[in-house]
């Protein structure tokens, strides 16, 4: 981290704070990247706050993406849109 930047405070309108912030959640973030920003953005509390937001909206992702429908679900869905026929769908349907 670099000490001569700093949190301004000013939650989604700091710069450098959502620089750290997307950069300790890019790819599997570690507890270690998490802290090491947490520690940097301690003066600024409405950030930190910020990045707990960040960070639970993450982990709830990536519980959200491991789970998957019922085998039933999955083939309704499938033998629906196999009855879809393209050709009588219009740009307004959308």
């Amino acid at each position: 981290m670099n000490s001569e930047r700093h949190c301004l405070g000013i939650p989604n309108q700091c710069d450098y704070a959502r620089e750290l912030i997307t950069r300790a959640l890019d790819g599997q973030p570690t507890l270690d990247s998490i802290s090491l920003v947490r520690v940097e953005l301690a003066d600024c509390i409405a950030c930190v706050q910020v990045l707990d937001v960040e960070v639970r909206f993450k982990m709830a992702m990536g519980q959200a993406c491991r789970e998957s429908a019922p085998a039933s679900l999955q083939i309704r869905i499938t033998e629906t849109l196999q009855r879809v026929v393209l050709d009588d769908l219009d740009i307004q349907d959308f």
